[in-house]
């Protein structure tokens, strides 16, 4: 049995008796890993971290109706001012709920290039919204990779969350050495197409002086686009890549980030790891729930509802 695992980009082949009735369902694991480092003169850090499950089921030829469990968020202090060092805190670990994501259906709209837009409940807060696109954003090419070959550089004006800017792609065929995780019951299938034993990796080096729009953001920012704000970041690197064997897929961004307060001087740099691991493909137990109060949304992080997105540019 052949199901769509990312419209227009990944299928997969299962070994099963029968089709399943329902279709099936993806879980992805979740992992959010975001390091504030303060100026100069302070030794230590603040680290937040997020792990959570996407859970989805493809809705037609183009969709995905997803929603989030088990979201755990939590924050804590160390020493370290290395945002790759593994740490141990130096104090009380916080849990921090605002950051843990409701479970709420919506649902995603693809296109060739990758995401379109969203449908969400009306009622959803932008920051929430936010973090959303963040997300799911990894499930997004950026560009159209049907029948390319091996080892490929191109450049494209990527649609992706944080602004529509010149990427340079770069995708490696390569042999695996040993699965990542073993995931015998399915078979992954790019577009491009990709033998057992085979890797491949898509690099996302994004120019981000070169922007049809940039956002400047921060992972699960309290700020609202909507509102008068004293805090001022710039987004100076932001790189994605993605990970294909038969039976894996990972898909991660990292971004670094500059922020202070217009009525402080004390500057932060923000180092984000967003990162979405394919766990399972399992038969669904019913057919997708609907979006309550359901809203179109732009993929674009600080815009809200693709209504108003023309009056925001304005």
């Amino acid at each position: 049995m052949n199901v769509v695992v990312i419209p227009f980009f990944l299928a997969a082949h299962l070994t099963v008796d029968e089709p399943w009735e329902h279709g099936p369902e993806y879980t992805f694991q979740v992992q959010v890993n975001c390091t504030a480092i303060p100026e100069e003169g302070i030794y230590g850090s603040v680290r937040l971290n997020l792990v959570s499950k996407l859970i989805c089921q493809p809705k037609g030829s183009h969709m995905l109706s997803c929603h989030f469990e088990d979201s755990k968020a939590n924050s804590f202090v160390v020493d370290s001012l290395d945002p790759s060092e593994p740490v141990v805190p130096a104090g009380l670990v916080n849990r921090q709920p605002a950051y843990e994501i409701n479970e709420d259906q919506f649902e995603i709209k693809f296109n060739k290039r990758g995401l379109d837009s969203l449908v969400v409940n009306e009622n959803i807060q932008p920051r929430e919204l936010d973090m959303i696109r963040m997300i799911v954003g990894q499930l997004s090419v950026g560009a159209v990779l049907e029948g390319v070959g091996n080892d490929i550089i191109f450049d494209a004006m990527e649609n992706f969350t944080q602004g529509e800017c010149y990427t340079t792609f770069k995708i490696d065929k390569k042999l695996v050495g040993r699965p990542l995780y073993a995931k015998p019951s399915y078979a992954l299938r790019p577009v491009f197409g990709l033998k057992d034993g085979k890797l491949v990796q898509i690099r996302k080096i994004r120019n981000l002086h070169m922007c049809a729009h940039k956002v400047p953001y921060f992972f699960g920012n309290a700020e609202s686009f909507r509102e008068e704000s004293d805090i001022i970041s710039d987004i100076s690197l932001s790189d994605g890549h993605i990970i294909i064997t038969s039976t894996e897929f990972i898909s991660g961004t990292s971004n670094v980030i500059t922020t202070n307060k217009i009525t402080e001087t004390v500057i932060t740099t923000l180092y984000e790891n967003v990162r979405l691991r394919l766990e399972s493909i399992q038969a669904a137990k019913s057919e997708p729930l609907a979006v309550k109060e359901a809203e179109p949304a732009s993929i674009f992080i600080g815009r809200w509802l693709i209504d108003d997105s023309s009056e925001e540019d304005n």
